[in-house]
């Protein structure tokens, strides 16, 4: 991390020392000690910091990263980024910017890749394309990453598409593929060649034509916004220069044959992505949410009613594997929940074994909305449980009435509005799912593509900027219905507590 610059407090002792004061320490240029920001391609995460400490060991700025797909920087970019230099994995992404200015000079031809198809390691792969329609399910970056754009088009030149289309697991960037690939929940995924290359539970299958699909060249351009533009392009020059090279080619990157950006034969437009359907995402966000609702009602009231009414030994261990959802990251929730119920665990297996495959399915995408919406369920079950005045079932079991019948004519009818108010409240945070489904589920248009996945893939896609905001609108307008319902139902909650106080 950069030093604070002295300059501010610099200022601040001349202010208080007055005009007369001498201060003999000057403060640096803000420009002088400012790192360079760049974003950059993921599949470049492995190379592009070598070639950043090469180029400060030979004096250069400081360099930090921002890796992520390129259709997700270009905006970014775009939005104000202080950003000084942008490498993408595209052309057409640089061409977007340009038509922007957001740019200032040439872009550079830095590396080119090779797209691949890999399989789980010690799988037998497919050795053309045309092999690809006897698997199951096909792994792809999204349709607006660079590489699901490659994948598709090459998938198209060599005839295959159209058999695929459906079949097709797409995934946030390549790493994503690699991941479902490594761990068998994909049977086969179309990634760069570096990155199969770092992942050692996948093998290469076979290369695509290098005609199959528009040229994979990655191009770094110095930003309009950078507030050091000859810093930003001597960087952009050292990735074009011998030293930089030797890295790419140690990285199992090739060079690229045309240096700039101009020499290339054509400049097309972004290809535009089929948008998703705003009322497939509209209805498949209220089913998921509304069965991951339904499911809970037992264990959110039993766990309620239990941590409410009974003292037991591991107690407090049980209301922290309930609530713990709550506190980490929809990501890791997802990922732990891929390990237990992919289709290479044991309880994955049996659950296939039953026809209940978890893993790119409704019933993932239900299950992930279920376990991050739990928490809620059960802590506003558990305080309407408190709420409930013990006596009530003590008197009941005087009159000789059961427990379990005390339980439902008594405990349950008071804590019923406090109930409904959590399976509103974990509707809601259901409704609003996204780390966790795009983890086990997927982001498969039709089957598991929520209004969130929805969104995050149109935020990919310039041209659906429209239709994002009716997604945006929707999802705004349910979450806001939601949450009036809960406030509503809490309201009602604590005026029946309020009365049975002043009884």
């Amino acid at each position: 991390m950069p030093a604070l610059g002295l300059g501010p407090l610099m200022l601040l002792m001349g202010l208080v020392l007055g005009p007369g004061a001498s201060l003999t320490a000057q403060a640096p240029p803000a420009s002088e000690s400012r790192e360079l920001l760049v974003l950059a391609a993921s599949s470049l995460s492995d190379v592009l910091p070598a070639i950043a400490s090469a180029w400060e060991g030979q004096g250069g700025r400081p360099v930090r990263f921002s890796f992520d797909a390129t259709s997700r920087l270009a905006p970014q970019a775009v939005a104000g980024a202080q950003a000084d230099v942008f490498v993408s994995a595209d052309a057409q992404w640089v061409h977007w910017l340009e038509d922007r200015a957001a740019t200032r000079g040439a872009a550079r031809a830095v590396a080119k890749n090779e797209l691949v198809v890999v399989v789980p390691r010690g799988s037998t792969g497919p050795s053309q394309a045309g092999d690809l329609e006897r698997f199951g399910r096909v792994a792809l970056a999204g349709e607006n990453v660079p590489a699901g754009r490659y994948a598709r088009a090459a998938l198209a030149s060599s005839g295959v598409w159209d058999n695929l289309r459906d079949r097709v697991i797409s995934g946030g960037s390549v790493r994503s593929v690699l991941e479902w690939v490594a761990r068998g929940e994909v049977p086969v995924g179309v990634v760069y060649r570096t990155d199969a290359v770092a992942e050692p539970a996948v093998t290469v299958a076979f290369a695509f034509d290098e005609d199959t699909h528009p040229p994979i060249d990655y191009w770094a351009v110095p930003l309009a916004a950078s507030p050091d533009a000859e810093a930003a392009r001597a960087f952009v020059n050292f990735m074009t220069g011998s030293e930089a090279a030797r890295l790419f080619l140690a990285a199992r990157f090739s060079l690229p044959a045309a240096p700039t950006l101009q020499t290339m034969s054509a400049r097309a437009e972004v290809p535009e992505a089929t948008l998703p359907s705003v009322g497939s995402a509209v209805r498949l966000s209220l089913l998921i949410a509304f069965a991951a609702t339904l499911i809970g009602l037992v264990p959110a009231v039993g766990l309620g009613w239990l941590l409410a009414r009974r003292d037991f030994r591991g107690k407090a261990l049980v209301s922290t594997a309930v609530l713990a959802p709550l506190v980490m990251p929809p990501v890791v929730t997802g990922f732990l929940l891929l390990s237990v119920l992919g289709t290479q665990a044991p309880l994955g297996r049996v659950l296939s074994s039953l026809g209940l495959p978890v893993p790119f399915t409704i019933l993932g995408a239900t299950i992930a909305a279920l376990i991050v919406g739990l928490p809620l369920y059960v802590l506003s079950a558990r305080g309407a449980f408190e709420a409930v005045d013990p006596l009530y079932e003590e008197l009941s079991w005087t009159l000789g009435v059961p427990p379990r019948q005390t339980f439902f004519r008594i405990s349950l009818p008071l804590a019923l509005p406090g109930v409904a108010a959590g399976a509103i409240l974990a509707f809601a945070r259901a409704l609003g799912e996204f780390g966790a489904t795009v983890v086990v589920a997927g982001n498969i248009e039709g089957s598991t593509r929520t209004i969130a996945l929805a969104v995050y893939t149109l935020l990919e896609s310039p041209s659906g900027r429209e239709t994002t905001w009716v997604l945006v609108g929707a999802s705004v307008a349910l979450s806001l219905g939601a949450l009036l319902g809960f406030e509503m139902l809490s309201r009602r909650q604590r005026r029946r507590m309020e009365d049975d106080r002043g009884r």
